[in-house]
């Protein structure tokens, strides 16, 4: 090619590389009907609270709820509090938690409501609330009224309390009313002692208030409730009193005598354990009565007119049959008693999940749930834990 045209080319070639080089944007045009980018720039990192986002109504599969042992579980305990207003020695030190979770922490009622909606619709039947103390929470019978207004798959809503303030007034109405009012159909009821000094003792509370924990039995059996006295036998405090017990009422309170279990802070003793074995030795002849509940935790016998049961966690265990599952007050999935693994459906929940990823989450944490005692191997391995 001639020298003219040579020039020509490199002139072209030099323009071209500069134009490569350019670090210019082009202009951003929003789409049409569509938002700019500008708008997801603006738009807020934090979601919707619980009542503006839609609801799912369908149900969810059963697998949510069942584990890798193909253990289906149906029943949800739900804790509404940490906080209880009585210091039960084998339950807690002296001066109570210092560690409670700040208020913000815990679930909401919104959030209490759509956990147990979400177990309902993946197959849970039965709730319990639990705490600390339940009837602590201000809400808890707004919490009992919307269970059995929106969960229609819900045959049984539970309350286990101490008895303290069931029969408070509030507008002139007992709080044992309103819940039987609200769909509340069985309550288990913890008591220690007949007794009012050996109560005071084990609660830290005055004799006082005794009267006031069996005044509240007598109430819900009034009420035609289920209703289960719950006794943790503990050597050296309670167990001369368990032929006592077995005759206090008849069929319409149930009493349940209960192994002594370890907890983190309680100081657990295993020489103060009473075991199945030994209790029945100190009471007169009972008559074995099958359960029609092939999940229920508890070996029921008669007494005469009366009923008695006993939860054998520590020397005789029921984790193969186990169907139930927790949930803590600050939102904490817990799938066994005895385990230390858990997982947040409150973080889960605040970070704008939909019911169908919660249920994911939680079918992920029940199948990494052990066979029995948390993965301890035996009640000895809970206690060392």
């Amino acid at each position: 090619p001639s020298a003219t045209m040579l020039l020509r080319l490199r002139a072209r070639r030099r323009l071209f590389l500069r134009r490569q080089k350019s670090t210019a944007l082009p202009q951003r045009r929003p789409l049409p009907q569509g938002p700019s980018f500008a708008d997801f720039l603006r738009r807020p990192s934090i979601p919707p609270p619980l009542e503006a986002m839609p609801r799912d109504t369908h149900a969810l599969p059963r697998d949510v709820l069942t584990d890798s042992y193909r253990r289906f579980h149906g029943y949800l305990r739900m804790s509404l509090t940490e906080r209880c207003n009585l210091r039960c020695r084998y339950c807690m030190p002296a001066e109570g938690v210092s560690d409670l979770t700040p208020s913000h922490e815990l679930l909401t009622t919104k959030e209490v409501e759509r956990v147990i909606n979400v177990f309902a619709r993946a197959g849970a039947s039965k709730v319990r609330l639990t705490g600390g103390e339940p009837t602590l929470r201000r809400d808890l019978v707004d919490i009992c009224s919307s269970i059995k207004r929106d969960n229609p798959g819900v045959k049984s809503l539970g309350l286990t309390t101490n008895g303290m303030k069931l029969l408070s007034r509030s507008d002139g109405v007992r709080l044992v009313d309103a819940l039987a009012a609200s769909g509340v159909d069985s309550v288990n009821i913890s008591l220690d002692s007949l007794d009012a000094d050996v109560f005071s003792r084990m609660t830290r509370r005055p004799s006082s208030t005794h009267k006031r924990v069996l005044d509240a039995i007598d109430a819900c059996a009034s009420l035609g409730l289920n209703v289960k006295v719950n006794c943790v036998v503990l050597r050296g405090e309670n167990e001369h009193e368990l032929a006592a017990f077995a005759e206090r009422w008849d069929s319409s309170v149930k009493v349940r005598f209960i192994e002594w279990m370890p907890f983190s802070g309680n100081a657990y003793d295993a020489k103060r354990l009473v075991p199945y074995a030994e209790m029945m030795k100190m009471l007169p002849p009972l008559v074995p009565l099958p359960s029609s509940d092939r999940h229920d935790t508890t070996k029921w016998w008669t007494a005469g007119s009366s009923q008695v049961g006993f939860i054998t966690s520590m020397s005789e265990h029921f984790c193969g049959s186990c169907n139930r599952v927790r949930v803590t007050a600050d939102g904490s999935l817990k799938t066994c008693l005895f385990g230390s693994d858990s997982v947040s459906l409150r973080d889960a929940l605040r970070s704008g999940v939909s019911d169908r990823e919660l249920g994911d989450l939680i079918q992920g944490a029940l199948l990494k749930k052990h066979f029995k005692h948390g993965g301890h191997g035996n009640a000895e391995g809970v206690a060392r834990n």
